[in-house]
C-alpha cells in the first residue's frame, strides 16, 4: 500500500500475502498497521489517530503475550532449578548425615574404651580363675599325697599290738 499509495481491503491483502483470510484478525498489530497506512492514504487525521492508538494497543497485546510466554518459561526453569536444588541439598544433607554417624563423638570414644578395659580385665579374671582352678587341683593332689605319706609312716595298730605282745630279745 506504501510503494502503491492505493488503499488495499483486508481481503486484498491476504489475497495478495496468500494467507488465510482470517490472519490478519489473529494478528491485530498487522492489521492496525494497516488500518494506520490506508488512514495516512486518506489524510483522515482521526483515523490514523485511532489507527496508531489501535497499533499501539495490538503491539502492547503482542509484546504482552511475548512476557507471558517468558514469564512461563523463566517459571519452568525456576522449577527446574528449584528441583535441582532440593535435590542437592538433599544429598548434601544424607552426606553429613553419613559423616555424623561415621564420625565419633568424643564420649562415644569413651565408652569405647571403657569397654575395651572392661574386655581386658574379664579376661584376666578368667585367666586368674583358671590359674586358681590349676592350684587347687595341684592342692589337691598333694593332700591325698600328704594323706598317703602319714598313713604309710604312722604304726600300724595290729603290727604295734603284736610287737608289745612278743618279748623282747632272741
Amino acid at each position: 500500500m506504501r510503494k502503491s499509495r492505493q488503499a488495499l481491503s483486508d481481503a486484498e491483502i491476504t489475497r495478495r500475502a496468500a494467507v488465510n483470510p482470517q490472519y490478519l484478525q489473529r494478528h491485530r498489530d498487522l492489521k492496525a498497521e494497516a488500518e494506520t497506512i490506508r488512514a495516512h492514504l486518506a489524510q483522515d487525521a482521526p483515523r490514523a489517530a485511532a489507527a496508531a492508538t489501535a497499533r499501539k494497543e495490538a503491539a502492547l497485546e503482542v509484546e504482552n503475550r511475548m512476557l507471558l510466554e517468558q514469564n512461563a518459561a523463566l517459571q519452568r526453569t525456576l522449577h527446574e532449578v528449584q528441583n535441582e536444588l532440593r535435590t542437592l541439598r538433599a544429598h548434601e544433607l544424607g552426606a553429613r548425615l553419613r559423616n555424623g554417624l561415621d564420625a565419633r563423638s568424643p564420649r562415644d570414644t569413651e565408652m569405647e574404651e571403657l569397654r575395651e578395659q572392661r574386655d581386658a580385665a574379664l579376661a584376666a579374671g578368667r585367666q586368674a580363675e583358671t590359674a586358681m582352678q590349676a592350684l587347687r587341683n595341684v592342692n589337691q593332689r598333694l593332700m591325698v599325697e600328704n594323706s598317703r605319706l602319714i598313713a604309710a609312716d604312722a604304726p600300724d595298730p595290729a603290727r604295734t599290738a603284736a610287737a608289745a605282745r612278743k618279748p623282747p630279745g632272741p
